[in-house]
């Protein structure tokens, strides 16, 4: 029955890029996985079943225990086939940590429906985690252009503007100065316009 699951577990791994592994509820170990979670964090076998007391609670980060706990706790009330998702960092054997998002199941329970065992999928995202503060780091530096935009160039724009407008009312003394005028507030209203179009995009 165990190599049955083993293989199982193994052979479902191929069919994506993600570390498939079963876990014991009841005695609080792995029972197996498909090798993957050993080459993504660089544990042995054997390490990574040492390690897999009390859910993996010495490799994960400090600041994502909590929520390892509360998922833990979330996957024991769960409902048959509700699956538990949760996302949290674990520690490699080089001291770095990876982000796994991690999708879980209970597959084994009790005759009075306690969960037994469950499975587990875990999946590496860090690199879309990084790519995500990445990109709210250029979101926020869009920002601070689009607040001095508002505040630092639409001020002056708008008052070239004014100016323009009160120079033609009053009238020009040469076909020359009209001409100039007429170019600089042609420039001014295409600075403007590019102006509001920055200011739409940002939001």
């Amino acid at each position: 029955d165990m190599g049955f699951r083993y293989g199982f577990v193994k052979a479902l791994s191929k069919l994506a890029p993600v570390a498939v592994g079963t876990f014991d509820l009841y005695n609080d170990r792995l029972i197996c996985s498909s090798g993957l979670a050993e080459k993504l964090l660089g544990y042995s076998k054997k390490e990574l079943i040492a390690l897999s007391q009390n859910t993996f609670s010495t490799i994960i980060h400090p600041e994502d225990l909590v929520k390892s706990k509360e998922a833990v706790e979330k996957l024991i009330k769960s409902e048959a086939g509700e699956i538990v998702e949760s996302t949290f960092r674990v520690r490699k054997s080089d001291g770095q940590y990876l982000c796994l998002y991690v999708r879980d199941i209970v597959y084994e329970r009790s005759k009075d429906n306690q969960p037994l065992k469950f499975a587990t999928v875990v999946q590496d995202i860090s690199e879309f985690v990084e790519l995500e503060k990445e990109l709210a780091k250029k979101v926020e530096i869009l920002n601070e252009i689009s607040l001095k935009n508002s505040h630092e160039v639409r001020g002056p724009v708008a008052t070239i503007l004014g100016l323009v407008d009160l120079m033609k009312r009053d009238g020009f003394k040469t076909e020359y100065h009209k001409k100039m005028f007429d170019h600089l507030e042609k420039t001014v209203i295409r600075l403007d316009n590019v102006i509001r179009d920055i200011d739409k995009l940002s939001y």
